[in-house]
């Protein structure tokens, strides 16, 4: 169990080339193997679209549909070269790497128009930024929108697309991979939203080829008792410090990396100022060890801090994690933030979620 707490430590890509589409800027370059799926609501049974990096001008789509009682799985996966002498996306091979029926051209012709499209309009959209964000003046062809819920937040945009039913409302994240659309929503309902971002760790990793959304029940209660034994201690991490009571242990010798059992752990440290928003970015991708869902994400900023809320799937446990950031402090040096990582057992964390509040708010 302690193996499936460590692995929410560490988010490896298996390259650091970096990548941009034509004729974009992007506030955050994306890496070799970054991926983004999304649920798109157009199609009459439960569908998802993918989208992948390879490098600066290769990519990767695909489409997936899970079985019905009616319908076997689809599944249709092609790479894609754009040319690199254009100012815009244009296409200058393909490969399939799925078996293609007849039946299957449609989705494909669909697939290459939603690429075309968010291209252009990604290049329309202008700067995507913390600075566009504070200062509506960098780009006042977008409304930046400040929410909790992750997916309720972003750059607004009013435009028309006809894959959607006309006029709708794009929501651009400089977190998401690729062409940075969050959302799209007609005044009804969101017809196409993001449902996890990703990143390869090897050559071998398959986690884009196999991505399906899962959602798993944890019901086995750990021995987090939720009652503070009689001694509290002063973690101090040096740039920070944690109040934890007897029940959690250092790992051995590994310092500031302390477990409760098997049902939670805390880890903390320093960063680069500079990397915040790299690093906040790595505390919302999905992996082949954790399925984490946007739409069980949140943020809560304040002018000294920034937290992170997520609910990551393992495949036999769910699991809570909180990764903030304090960005001021008496006990930091310019230019350095503090960070903290917290990972608990969900069942736990329902059952005993003042106890871990509690923790979580003693740190400082």
């Amino acid at each position: 169990m302690k193996k499936k707490l460590l692995a929410f430590l560490a988010f490896a890509v298996m390259a650091f080339s970096a990548a941009a589409l034509p004729g974009v800027k992007p506030y955050i370059k994306d890496k070799s193997g970054e991926y983004v799926y999304y649920r798109d609501k157009s199609f009459t049974r439960e569908s998802y679209i993918g989208f992948l990096t390879y490098d600066e001008l290769t990519y990767a789509a695909r489409y997936f549909a899970p079985a019905t009682e009616e319908l076997p799985p689809k599944n249709i996966e092609f790479l894609f070269t754009l040319d690199p002498s254009k100012s815009y996306i244009d296409l200058s091979g393909e490969r399939f790497l799925t078996p293609v029926a007849q039946e299957d051209t449609e989705i494909v012709n669909y697939i290459h128009d939603l690429i075309f499209e968010f291209g252009k309009r990604r290049q329309n959209a202008g700067e995507i930024s913390p600075r566009a964000a504070q200062d509506s003046s960098v780009n006042p062809s977008v409304t930046y929108v400040d929410a909790t819920v992750l997916l309720n937040s972003g750059f607004r945009s009013k435009e028309e697309m006809y894959q959607f039913g006309g006029d709708v409302n794009i929501y651009y994240d400089y977190y998401v991979p690729i062409f940075n659309i969050k959302k799209i929503e007609t005044v009804t309902d969101s017809v196409f939203e993001v449902v996890a971002i990703g990143s390869l760790k090897s050559s071998d990793d398959k986690s884009f080829d196999n991505f399906m959304p899962s959602v798993y029940a944890d019901n086995v209660t750990h021995k987090a008792k939720g009652k503070a034994k009689s001694k509290s201690k002063n973690y101090d991490f040096g740039t920070s410090s944690i109040t934890l009571d007897e029940n959690w242990e250092q790992a051995g010798q590994v310092e500031n990396l302390l477990f409760y059992g098997d049902s939670a752990m805390v880890t903390a440290g320093t960063i680069n100022s500079w990397e915040l928003d790299l690093y906040i970015k790595t505390c919302l991708l999905s992996a082949q060890e954790a399925y984490l869902p946007w739409n069980k994400i949140s943020i809560i900023k304040s002018p000294k801090q920034i937290t992170v809320y997520s609910t990551a799937y393992t495949g036999s446990t769910s699991n809570k994690k909180i990764n903030s950031f304090i960005t001021q402090s008496s006990k930091l040096q310019k230019g350095e933030n503090a960070v903290l990582t917290m990972v608990i057992l969900e069942s736990d964390y329902e059952s005993y979620k003042k106890y871990f509040t509690n923790i979580f708010k003693s740190w400082k």
